[in-house]
């Protein structure tokens, strides 16, 4: 995620809407415009060099990344679903869905078949994740087993075996995973902002689902997610590396091109959550045994924009997320030099934002110093100061030099992610997921677009007088210190 906190706040582990392996790539930013598209007979333009866009007859999108560095491809296949697809009725059937796809399928009948053609590939790392809005497999091979590599995951994602034995027996380790969620004070944190902002639909950010939702599911309903989402008009395939664009295609042409197109399955799915899930600002703290005594962390949380309904408004958030977390932005430096707030230094402050594209949330968090001090009065102090923070620095960025700055350091830091295919495509995956390729392309022009008047309705439609959701993590010892303090001021104790 577009996180930059640093030190003491990675106490909490920050945390994500993932199971097994995976994350959300970072943000590109190009000032120059290269159409890969005019080098590639049938590429679609896009407005990163080296990259090549293709969309089969069936819907498939194919994004080839061609970097001749090293002889390896990475070779990554998305399906838009995970939590934002769920219901209460089949809440973490995509997670079960997932480990059965390494359990066999048509040509690889078993788990141990699978393996074995995974050494045979050369395959050092793979794995699968599903997440709050997309479920991915991945691995990198040698790139003379291009063509093996695309054929195993076709196999996978089309025909897994999904047998009843396996079944069985990935229930329980799905229903273990999600009993050590529930013992774990980070996940339980997460799931209580999702339960918070979007309380219709709190599982939509939950992709590890219910017990009892995995306990009565059967062949059945995953056959039913399978027909509706494992489609290639909801898909993507990344491959990048040692290869010539034009070659995938026809291979994946070839592999793939039989991939019977379904109906589209966010037709009948269009739901815009609330942007004010709170009637009034609601107050918590959480004991938290990974917390230092000599420091607590506050976390002040607003919904935020959604890409499927507010697109302009994710720009213009990226944009006040770089702005405000510049070391010596007026944001930083009034809270970090207000000695009652007690923060160390600019590393214990961030303003966070992570584009989705049902489910977005802005947050605000700083490690306080003396916990046992008047920590519940301070948190509610920088609730009451953010808003005006923000205020500030924009007011100092009136003459667009700082946004200038902000956009030049968007462009300098995001070169380095271009040197690997792999990363080039976990970006181009990560827009495509939260919103669409036609979104990665045309960002940088968007967000080069962005004024100070566009993040003032910014903080006008998402923060100043919106209720917050403030949650306060303490050490369990030094919270039984202050716990009449914590009460009387208006904290309930999350978790009780």
């Amino acid at each position: 995620m577009k996180n930059l906190l640093k030190k003491s706040i990675s106490i909490l582990i920050f945390l994500t809407g993932f199971f097994c392996a995976g994350g959300i790539g970072t943000i590109i930013f190009d000032d120059t415009r290269i159409f890969a598209g005019n080098s590639s007979l049938f590429a679609e333009e896009t407005s990163i060099e080296n990259l090549y866009k293709y969309k089969l007859k069936n819907g498939l999108e194919l994004f080839v990344a061609e970097n001749h560095t090293v002889p390896l491809v990475y070779i990554e296949i998305c399906v838009r679903g995970g939590g934002i697809a769920q219901t209460k009725e089949n809440a973490g059937l995509f997670h079960l869905y997932e480990h059965l796809m390494f359990k066999g399928n048509k040509k690889f009948k078993t788990a141990e078949e699978m393996q074995f053609a995974l050494n045979e590939l050369g395959v050092a790392d793979w794995n699968g994740s599903t997440s709050t809005e997309f479920v991915n497999y991945y691995f990198t091979v040698p790139s003379d087993k291009l063509q093996e590599g695309l054929e195993f995951w076709s196999y996978a994602i089309r025909m897994p075996n999904i047998d009843k034995r396996e079944f069985e027996a990935e229930k329980k380790v799905v229903l273990s995973e999600i009993e050590g969620d529930a013992a774990n004070p980070s996940k339980r944190m997460y799931n209580f902002i999702s339960q918070k902002m979007f309380p219709l639909a709190p599982w939509i950010r939950s992709p590890g689902g219910t017990s009892e939702v995995v306990i009565n599911s059967t062949v059945k309903d995953l056959k039913k997610i399978q027909k509706e989402y494992y489609i290639p008009n909801n898909a993507s395939l990344y491959v990048g590396g040692d290869v010539e664009p034009e070659e995938v295609y026809n291979l994946v042409k070839k592999i793939y091109g039989s991939w019977r197109k379904g109906k589209d399955p966010w037709k009948k799915n269009v739901i815009e959550y609330t942007k004010t899930p709170l009637a009034q600002t609601e107050y918590y703290v959480m004991p938290f045994d990974k917390v230092s005594p000599q420091m607590a962390q506050v976390i002040v949380n607003w919904r935020g924009p959604d890409a499927e309904f507010d697109r302009k408004d994710t720009y213009v958030t990226d944009m006040m997320l770089h702005l405000t977390n510049n070391p010596q932005s007026y944001f930083v430096q009034t809270l970090v030099n207000n000695s009652q707030l007690g923060i160390p230094d600019e590393d214990y402050l961030g303003f966070d934002y992570a584009t989705y594209r049902r489910v977005g949330i802005i947050d605000v968090s700083a490690i306080m110093l003396a916990p046992e001090q008047y920590l519940p009065l301070r948190a509610k102090m920088l609730v009451e100061n953010i808003p005006q923070a923000l205020e500030g620095t924009l007011e100092l960025s009136d003459d667009e030099a700082e946004l200038n700055l902000v956009k030049k350091r968007l462009y300098n830091s995001e070169i380095f992610e271009r040197e690997t295919a792999a990363g080039l495509l976990s970006t181009a995956r990560f827009w495509w997921v939260c919103a669409d390729s036609d979104y990665y392309f045309s960002y940088s022009d968007n967000v080069s677009k962005v004024e100070v008047s566009d993040l003032r309705e910014l903080l006008k439609k998402y923060i100043e007088n919106k209720n917050p959701l403030v949650i306060v993590l303490i050490n369990p010892d030094v919270y039984e210190q202050c716990k009449d303090d914590f009460a009387e001021n208006g904290f309930l104790e999350l978790g009780k």
